[in-house]
């Protein structure tokens, strides 16, 4: 069977995924995107939605893995834009009164995935199965990660603008936004 024809499933991280994740961190091709403070951030955020703990005092955020015939590979994070505008602000600037944004973040961990077609089909599915009551989806990856952006667009992402990167990376990153009514409507 086609591996990009196979069904995935999505659920909220839970304890026993802790280990799972935090391996995957520690594997060569997350590494090289998920450092530093970036990465720090990240496992503070983990820990804390394991916890029952949903929003770190400045946004709120949920954490998901996925399955792929009941074998966990992959790990996205989602957060409401929840304003207000700032033009300043590289995520509130799209923010708009009455819209339903979302930020999302994402990797494959397990090496035996790498390569298979599964990243832009773990987004499309993920986001029509649990954000498809939302308009926009905002995601950010750096410049230099030409791979994650070629499975973003193949998503159906679409390159915004660039803005200097928030933590360790000295590349800027691209502000990429997906339209939800049209991946629906593709979907």
């Amino acid at each position: 069977m086609n591996i990009n024809k196979r069904k995935l499933a999505f659920y909220p991280v839970e304890e026993k995924h802790r280990g799972i994740i935090l391996d995957w961190f520690d594997k060569t091709h997350v590494k090289q995107w998920f450092y530093g403070e970036g990465l720090e951030n990240t496992r503070t955020k983990l820990h804390l939605f394991i916890n029952g703990i949903k929003n770190n005092g400045e946004y709120s955020f949920e954490h998901w893995i996925a399955y792929i015939d009941d074998q966990p590979f992959g790990f996205l994070m989602t957060s409401f834009v929840e304003g207000p505008y700032n033009p300043d602000d590289h995520i509130n600037k799209w923010y708009e009164e009455g819209k339903k944004l979302i930020t999302l973040d994402l990797l494959i961990g397990a090496e035996e995935y790498l390569g298979k077609g599964l990243g832009h089909q773990m987004i499309q599915e993920f986001l029509i199965e649990k954000f498809s009551h939302v308009d926009r989806v905002l995601i950010d990856p750096s410049v230099s990660n030409t791979r994650a952006i070629h499975v973003y667009e193949k998503a159906g992402f679409r390159k915004v603008e660039q803005f200097p990167q928030q933590h360790d990376d000295p590349n800027p990153s691209w502000m990429m936004h997906l339209d939800m009514k049209e991946l629906l409507e593709k979907g």
